[in-house]
């Protein structure tokens, strides 16, 4: 979130504030469908091969933990770690 403010003038706050609010909940939307998704397909197949069961939840469980770790990858990397920045004229 800090990231999408780093260089935005004063004025055009608001304008960024919305389209990181769009981005979130498309970026939710989309990974809850992902999972969703997951998570039907494994207990579909697990069905198939061994019966009703809680396999599926355990295959879902383990693509969220990856997404997550994935994320967290990517935050480390996002601008704006390290140092305090100084405003220009300061």
């Amino acid at each position: 979130m800090a990231a999408a403010y780093l260089e935005v003038e004063p004025a055009d706050v608001p304008h960024a504030s919305i389209l990181t609010r769009a981005t979130q909940q498309l970026g939710g939307s989309f990974g809850t469908a992902v999972l969703a998704v997951v998570l039907e397909s494994a207990i579909a197949s697990a069905v198939v091969e061994h019966g009703p069961g809680p396999a599926g939840l355990a295959h879902a469980f383990w693509w969220a933990t990856a997404f997550t770790l994935v994320g967290a990858v990517v935050a480390l990397r996002l601008p704006g770690r390290g140092r305090p920045r100084v405003a220009p004229g300061r």
